[in-house]
């Protein structure tokens, strides 16, 4: 049947919407199988974790401000790894916390040195994860709110993008959150002494 100008607009919008969506799907698929075939990834060197959470932390100060978010970056500490994936997986968890940090809030991303580990942990205020889906949320394709997910560009796969780099760089990657208060996601790396 015939339709207006504005119902195909609307159409091709919808159809370009869910092509975005679908390519960002195979593309974090790529990067996961990458990431399952760590011979074909460069030797790790020595990374600053401070340095590449202000990398990431300026690439989404632009989003944080439109929100009225504050981004802190705190502590430093050396790792042994993959440059690129370190700022992924940092990337992949300040995302998240950008969105569902309420506005006004702080995001902070704090570096801790160990005697055998560093973590890396993003920190927001907001409506927390209730305790039966943090087991599940380092899952591929597992979201809280699958509508709410889907309307805001997710594919589901991030966290489990995080999970596989953790794991290439024999580290872990957690979550804690108190419901109403605080979610704070930990990456812990070993130290570059004790990868040694």
């Amino acid at each position: 049947r015939e339709r207006s100008v504005d119902e195909y607009k609307d159409v091709l919008v919808s159809c370009t919407e869910e092509l975005e969506r679908v390519a960002r799907i195979v593309s974090d698929m790529l990067f996961l199988a990458q990431v399952s075939h760590p011979s074909a990834l460069a030797p790790f060197e020595s990374v600053a974790l401070e340095e590449e959470a202000l990398k990431v932390a300026e690439m989404f100060s632009l989003s944080a401000q439109d929100k009225q978010i504050h981004l802190n970056v705190l502590g430093s500490a050396a790792v042994m790894g993959d440059r690129l994936m370190i700022q992924r997986a940092i990337s992949n968890l300040l995302s998240n916390a950008l969105r569902h940090c309420p506005s006004g809030k702080t995001v902070t991303l704090l570096i801790e040195q160990g005697a055998t580990q560093a973590s890396l942990l993003v920190s927001n205020p907001g409506a927390g994860i209730e305790a039966q889906h943090l087991p599940h949320l380092f899952d591929r394709f597992y979201r809280v709110d699958s509508s709410r997910s889907r309307s805001q560009g997710s594919t589901g796969l991030g966290l489990a993008i995080v999970r596989s780099i953790m794991s290439l760089h024999q580290g872990v990657a957690d979550v804690r959150s108190l419901p109403g208060a605080m979610t704070v996601f930990r990456l812990g790396f070993p130290t570059a002494e004790s990868s040694v």
